[in-house]
């Protein structure tokens, strides 16, 4: 009988493990889907006039290209973000800008 009871207490103590390993496996890939190859959400406005907030809707700007080769860190009116920022700026309109995003104002860099 104690050879089984230790049988039970083993499988038991294997389970418990294996279903924390699991666990801890979906939660280190959930981490890593938040911010590995989306785009970053670059629609904060606070502080962006009516004016700029017009322009950027008329040109059509969106947070991820549906084109891979026309994106807004390829093309010559982006700017770069600085001091580890995930958004950048463009040169035509005022307001965050994703490197992933893309607008109708898209003009490949040379």
């Amino acid at each position: 009988m104690n050879a089984e009871n230790t049988s039970r207490r083993g499988f038991l103590s294997r389970l418990g493990l294996g279903a924390l390993s699991i666990g801890a496996i979906a939660a280190v890939q959930a981490c890593g889907k938040g911010g590995g190859g989306a785009a970053p959400k670059c629609d904060d406005l606070t502080g962006v006039d009516d004016a700029a907030k017009a322009t950027r809707t008329s040109l059509k700007y969106t947070d991820k290209s549906a084109d891979p080769a026309k994106t807004c860190g390829k093309c010559q009116q982006y700017n770069a973000p600085e001091g580890g920022a995930a958004c950048g700026g463009c040169k035509l309109f005022k307001g965050p800008v994703s490197t992933e995003g893309n607008c109708a104002g898209f003009v490949l860099k040379a």
